[in-house]
């Protein structure tokens, strides 16, 4: 029964569109975000607690971007205190906070962008914390890490880990910045494709769409100017597939041979007296993209094949909570919630469907007369309705069969559910403990990379490796104090082949790290520059917002900036 489910009730996010708040201000304070991300986006980030891993430069910048937007509450957990560098480097703290807490100062300042998120913070370093209270990252929807030694990162990583926290780590030394984003079992269902295809059904009419065009445009040739001059494209789009189709058997045309001849039979509509055939060439401009049926591309038949086997193993370790008295984490939920909906998908596409994905509802813009275009809306959102209620209905039973609660698929994430079904997504990443143990499976991401016309990004990765050994031995980063930049080359040249080894690299000839590139690092000497910090918090913030939404794909798994030649490079360790 629900009264013994162990998962957590679900949050407002997951089941309403209404607005995120009842007040005006705020919903003008976020509009252009709202159109990017939608009031169901807003409420998740509303609902969202964040910590801060120390107070950086690039710390703070990556949370002032979150603040903007309204994340929920943030805490900050930094036992620094404010420094000569920290005011050259980091936008939120004042001369008059020199040498007092840098937790407390960049709270301060970063609540002042935004009134409706509140911010706490903790006058201790995360090792200090976890060692009085281990459980104190459990209550947090995403944690920022910055500038953390790597024994530390590890810590903080496995903890997350276990408590299926998305984790994004920064570094930033000299003119280098690294981001890595590690998150639990992540699913997109709204990914905004930037070229989305039409679903208009032309290959696939629905009845009440063949009912439509024959019972008002079964003659194009007898309609009058004025008329046939504001047929819908898709109308005529209609018309020429089928008589292609009675040309040809009653097959559809699906290569691109054959819809060059479905354009051709286009062409054949035109009135050459009319000064206007703008549908004609609408029809014209689609053809391509809309005589495509909407069946699930090869990478979605998979996730669609794979659906039911994974709920039902959630639904087993759930039920085993239920079993031990616990309560499963937060996450778990929505992983439940996609995969019985993806599970009750691939049921549709296999029946109802016959083999295509439900109707999107969405009609574009098309040459037509008010009434038509009306018309045609309602058609298309009928039959988007009617195919969600048949989803609805898979999952409604499969949900009793793995005797789940009936809430996990409110119907307003179903309609969104099916309206993005082409281009679900799940991605699963690679842990930061697995990335730091001696075996890790990166030497040949990172030989790929070295290969590449400039490698400059991979060759700091396995310098900020080396440096974190050599921080780890020695208590600083190489270069540190000026006089000590000559004297921690060598250390560091010591530290990079240890590396390589450990990367599997050792057997690359020549060493792919030059002692210019050594020279340069120890020259840097871990110092954070406040611009490539700000790059680097732009970049984890907008990764953050991914991650919280479940909006947009997020990058899979390290970001590199090499800021002294401005090149990018996203690696998968």
């Amino acid at each position: 029964s629900s009264a013994a489910n162990p998962l957590p009730p679900s949050p407002p996010s997951a089941t309403r569109d209404a607005p995120m708040a009842p007040d005006n201000e705020k919903r003008k304070r976020y509009d252009r975000q709202l159109r990017l991300w939608g009031e169901h986006g807003q409420a998740a980030m509303e609902d969202c607690s964040v910590c801060l891993l120390n107070g950086t430069g690039a710390g703070t910048e990556a949370l002032k971007n979150l603040v903007l937007p309204g994340i929920g509450s943030f805490t900050v957990v930094d036992g620094a205190v404010v420094t000569e560098a920290d005011l050259g480097n980091n936008f939120f703290v004042e001369q008059r906070d020199l040498r007092t807490s840098r937790a407390a100062c960049v709270t301060r300042l970063l609540q002042e962008l935004n009134e409706h998120v509140s911010g706490a913070f903790v006058a201790e370093d995360i090792a200090q914390v976890l060692s009085s209270r281990p459980d104190f990252l459990h209550s947090f929807g995403l944690v920022i890490a910055t500038q953390l030694p790597s024994r530390e990162l590890c810590e903080v990583a496995r903890i997350c880990a276990d408590r299926s926290i998305p984790l994004i780590a920064l570094h930033v030394h000299g003119f280098f910045g690294y981001l890595r984003l590690a998150l639990p079992e992540h699913v997109v269902v709204e990914s905004h494709p930037a070229h989305a295809m039409l679903d208009l059904r032309v290959l696939a009419p629905p009845a009440e769409l063949r009912s439509l065009v024959a019972d008002r445009f079964a003659s194009l040739a007898a309609l009058p100017d004025a008329e046939f001059s504001h047929v819908p494209y898709v109308v005529l789009l209609l018309h020429a597939v089928e008589e292609w189709s009675a040309a040809h058997a009653g097959a559809h045309p699906s290569s691109y041979a054959q819809k060059k001849e479905v354009r051709a039979l286009l062409e054949t509509y035109r009135r050459p007296h009319l000064l206007s055939d703008t549908n004609i060439e609408e029809a014209l401009a689609a053809a391509n993209t809309a005589l495509s049926r909407p069946e699930p591309s090869r990478a979605l038949s998979s996730l669609l094949a794979s659906a039911r086997g994974r709920l039902s193993g959630l639904a087993a370790e759930v039920h085993a909570a239920t079993a031990r008295g616990e309560e499963a984490p937060a996450g778990q939920r929505t992983l439940l919630s996609f995969w019985l909906m993806a599970a009750s998908l691939q049921a549709y596409v296999a029946g109802e469907g016959g083999g295509l994905l439900p109707a999107s509802g969405a009609l574009p813009d098309m040459t037509a007369d008010t009434a038509t275009y009306v018309q045609l809306q309602e058609l298309y959102a009928r039959q988007a309705r009617a195919d969600v209620a048949a989803v609805a209905a898979h999952a409604a039973h499969i949900a009793s069969l793995e005797s789940l609660p009936s809430d996990l698929a409110p119907l307003a994430e179903l309609t969104r559910f099916c309206k993005n079904a082409p281009h679900l997504a799940v991605l699963r990443f690679r842990s930061v403990e697995e990335e730091y143990a001696a075996d890790a499976p990166v030497a040949a991401e990172l030989t790929r990379a070295l290969a590449a016309d400039d490698p400059s990004c991979a060759i700091l990765y396995i310098l900020l490796r080396a440096s974190q050994a050599f921080a780890a031995q020695r208590g600083h980063a190489p270069g540190f104090a000026d006089a000590d930049v000559e004297s921690d080359m060598p250390a560091l040249r010591l530290c990079v082949a240890e590396q390589l080894k450990r990367l599997g690299l050792n057997g690359e000839r020549p060493c792919p790290v030059s002692d210019d590139w050594v020279a340069e690092y120890c020259r840097w000497g871990g110092a954070e520059t406040h611009n490539i910090a700000s790059v680097l918090g732009g970049v984890a913030a907008q990764e953050a917002i991914k991650a919280v939404t479940r909006q947009y794909v997020p990058l899979n798994n390290t970001f590199l900036f090499n800021g002294s030649n401005g090149v990018t490079a996203v690696y998968e360790l």
